[in-house]
């Protein structure tokens, strides 16, 4: 369908720019998309931080939720994901950071609010830390969807299995991946290609893998007939591009290559005091009269039933955050009848919705 192929197709969704060389990378290619919205500079922007197996496609399944909420959004591949260009393990994280403010200068944006799902919380969280004066100034955000929790910490018998899966099994997982998606589950319950995470292969028998209530034609404001097109398609293209990401994330986020890649948020724990560091020096030398003095506003969403995180981390996660509340708004809330999928998929049970009219509302009402 014509249609179909409109949307899949659109420039917004295929954008790329250049990172320049550095001493520990050559030349590299980042491919980004963002809503068809965003050229109304009236609106604010998300900086969106996929999950494993996600990427800039996510602008593509979020367009329609975006415009209805009053948000733009801006998503980019990490290194090996779609066009972005591959880079070894150890400077994931670091080429990320690179490339943040280069997106940002390259679109115009002086402000985002920060959201993520999953293995994005390593990226979202240091970026945070790294560029929190990209936040806006007078309505600070960031929201936080099932967040990824170490195994350490979150016990659960999925990750205990993964954990103790050999490197070569884990570098083979984009193309069991793909083949899955190709050959043995139908597009429509996986969203059109948008894997929220490797390790969903891996789901105990009768664990949902489906977007859950949310109609092809709810999510793309079409017919259901083109939305299921819409899926089918942008499926193809997502599998035509490079997707090895998703192996490197899964090694990073088991930490197979040993500790000390995930950046500032290699102990949550510690992470949350130097950012409650920060936010009090910031408070601090605002004047008191000043409404720049706000608060960061944390939201963090779980599912009710979670094969990754578990109860054990979703009760770790907010400990560490609840150690002191004086100097970031933390709030905490787990959705009824979600998994780590539908949380982000589902957009009538999961926390999409609520969070870009959260960050619609903060910006339009600033405190």
């Amino acid at each position: 369908m014509d249609e179909a192929i409109e949307v899949v197709c659109a420039k917004h969704i295929h954008q790329c720019l250049w990172l320049p060389p550095t001493e520990s990378h050559g030349k590299l290619r980042v491919t980004f998309a963002t809503t068809s919205n965003f050229s109304d500079n009236t609106l604010p922007v998300i900086l969106f931080c996929p999950p494993m197996f996600g990427g800039r496609s996510l602008a593509l399944h979020f367009d329609y939720l975006a415009k209805q909420t009053g948000v733009r959004l801006l998503c980019a591949d990490r290194p090996g994901m779609g066009g972005s260009t591959p880079v070894p393990l150890n400077i994931r994280i670091q080429v990320w950071l690179e490339a943040v403010p280069v997106l940002l200068k390259h679109l115009q944006i002086s402000h985002v609010s920060l959201v993520c799902h999953s293995a994005g919380t390593l990226y979202a969280l240091n970026a945070l830390y790294h560029f929190r004066e990209m936040l806006d100034p007078h309505a600070p955000y960031i929201g936080l969807l099932a967040p990824w929790v170490d195994n350490v910490h979150s016990h659960t018998a999925l990750m205990n299995m993964a954990s103790i899966l050999p490197t070569g099994v884990i570098d083979n997982l984009s193309r069991v991946t793909k083949f899955v998606n190709e050959r043995v589950v139908p597009v429509t319950s996986w969203s059109g290609g948008i894997v929220s995470s490797s390790m969903s292969l891996f789901k105990a028998e009768g664990a949902s893998s489906d977007p859950g209530s949310t109609t092809p034609a709810e999510k793309y404001g079409v017919d259901n007939e083109v939305g299921k097109e819409i899926e089918r398609l942008s499926t193809k293209c997502f599998f035509e591009e490079d997707v090895t990401a998703g192996n490197e994330e899964a090694k990073l986020c088991l930490k197979k290559a040993g500790s000390g890649l995930w950046g500032t948020c290699e102990d949550y724990m510690e992470y949350v005091k130097l950012v409650n560091g920060r936010e009090q020096q910031r408070l601090k030398s605002e004047p008191e009269t000043d409404s720049a003095r706000t608060k960061l506003q944390l939201q963090v969403y779980f599912a009710e039933s979670d094969a990754l995180v578990g109860k054990a981390g979703q009760e770790y996660f907010d400990k560490c955050w609840q150690q002191d509340d004086r100097y970031v708004q933390f709030e905490t809330h787990e959705l009824p009848g979600t998994d780590h999928d539908t949380i982000l998929l589902d957009y009538k049970k999961g926390a999409l919705r609520p969070i870009f009219e959260q960050v619609h509302k903060l910006y339009a009402s600033p405190a």
